[in-house]
């Protein structure tokens, strides 16, 4: 069949019904899977896996959503492509979706990305060491729900965690944000029978969403397509990493300017939480900033050499000053 380009989308969310009265303020965050695709930029085990890393994820949500009402799947998180060959050999692969529903509270929102940073980190070590056993023992059936709790039980306390340790004592007394739903969904290829493969073109739905009286639907599809003809770039990982490096101190010298800003309106017991936290991130930023050289000089080095006729994409990197 030759290689093709798998995308999955999420489409909606619906709220089927809610438990507050004035309505339900949901978000998402998700994570896209491929298991026999070729290999992404930054992958380091045996599973593709993409966590979109989007700070404002709660504000692209409405809010106050009642029963019926239906919210489009904000862009930035809503879609991941993987390239695959689907053949005719018998090789296992997959391709799948989490998404994790969460009810938006009072949990500061300095928290809650924290949160998403320590989902984003526990989602791929979990999915690594599931499939890297998997392979060790050679089994390849679908992923099971016991298989999917263990990865949750063990998300959700790193997750939890990660949040607690950015609030101060006073913030146990606010309503804070609520997991609402854990769920999954998985397409393999080959199935025992060729024609009933999983990895085609389809629209899908999610299990449905509840916690209590809060209820909702997730839908989303799957397509496939050509492979888009694009120039080699021989030096497509080290940019990627410099990218990925001048992301990172972006967004701590955004969190920096944040907390600058709680600053301002916090009490004097939240005060000495707010410092640490400025404290951390900040020695955050100068690791970050010494590694970015060593990434930018591999990068040069790679640009400096002959590409014996290949377009030249090569693009400069610029640093944001922030």
């Amino acid at each position: 069949m030759g290689l093709q380009r798998v995308t999955l989308r999420l489409t909606e969310l619906r709220c089927v019904s809610q438990a507050e009265s004035g309505g339900s303020e949901p978000f998402l965050w998700t994570t896209y899977f491929a298991f026999g695709a070729q290999q992404l930029p930054f992958q380091s085990g045996p599973i593709g896996i993409i966590t979109p890393a989007y700070d404002a994820f709660r504000t692209e949500f409405p809010n106050n959503m009642t029963a019926g009402q239906v919210a489009t799947i904000p862009a930035f998180i809503s879609s991941a492509s993987f390239d695959m060959d689907l053949d005719a050999a018998p090789k296992p692969k997959l391709v799948g979706c989490i998404a994790v529903v969460m009810e938006e509270d009072s949990t500061p929102h300095s928290s809650i990305v924290l949160g998403r940073i320590a989902y984003s980190k526990a989602i791929e070590e979990a999915l690594n060491a599931l499939v890297t056993k998997r392979i060790q023992i050679g089994n390849f059936d679908p992923i099971t729900d016991q298989e999917i709790a263990a990865i949750k039980s063990a998300v959700q306390s790193k997750v939890t965690g990660a949040i607690a340790s950015n609030q101060s004592v006073w913030n146990v007394f606010t309503d804070q944000d609520d997991v609402l739903g854990f769920v999954y969904k998985t397409f393999s290829y080959p199935v025992t029978t060729p024609g009933d493969a999983e990895i085609k073109f389809q629209y899908f739905d999610f299990p449905e969403i509840a916690s209590g009286s809060n209820r909702f639907t997730l839908s989303g599809g799957l397509s496939l397509g050509p492979v888009p003809v694009t120039p080699t770039d021989r030096c497509a990982t080290q940019r990627a990493a410099v990218k990925a490096k001048t992301d990172e101190i972006s967004s701590l010298h955004r969190r920096v300017s944040l907390l600058q800003s709680q600053m301002q309106h916090a009490t004097p017991q939240q005060k000495a939480a707010i410092v640490a936290a400025m404290t951390e991130t900040k020695a955050h930023i100068t690791q970050a900033e010494s590694q970015l050289p060593v990434l930018q000089a591999a990068l040069t080095a790679c640009q400096s050499l002959p590409h014996h006729g290949d377009a030249d994409v090569n693009r400069p990197i610029v640093v944001d000053p922030r």
